[in-house]
């Protein structure tokens, strides 16, 4: 739970309430491995969270970001998904199903490249997209 403690910790140090709501949404971002989406998010916790609406999960997951307890991932279809796993990583994203996959593909050269030429880097990003591998076996099967 130090992730948890983290969350309740910078939320009041930001003058922000810890409300249930907010707590509920980053417990199941944190228990997701599926880069959920804010609509994804509130579906999951509508009969579970009283008072909870999709605007109020759109608020937490935008002052997370804020604070740096959850990355945004933009998709091909204009739909933003959320990652708790905020340290430096990839995606590869099917563009048949959608799925988001964290892959280690490394993007530090990138980053070490840039700080080089004198940029700050604060994060750095790398996203594949094509085909996953069960969509490819499903279309070989056709």
């Amino acid at each position: 739970m130090e992730k948890l403690e983290r969350f309740k910790r910078i939320t009041r140090e930001r003058g922000l309430k810890v409300t249930p709501q907010r707590v509920a949404v980053y417990k199941e971002i944190l228990s997701r491995k599926d880069h959920p989406s804010a609509e994804e998010i509130y579906e999951a916790l509508k009969d579970k969270v009283e008072g909870i609406s999709l605007t109020t999960v759109y608020r937490t997951l935008s002052n997370l970001e804020e604070v740096g307890l959850v990355v945004r991932i933009p998709t091909l279809k204009d739909k933003v998904h959320y990652d708790a796993r905020v340290e430096p990583h990839s995606h590869f994203i099917c563009l048949k199903c959608g799925r988001i996959y964290d892959v280690e593909v490394s993007p530090e050269v990138s980053f070490e490249n840039l700080k080089r030429e004198g940029f700050e880097v604060s994060n750095c990003a790398f996203i594949c997209y094509g085909i996953c591998k069960n969509c490819k076996v499903k279309n070989e099967e056709v």
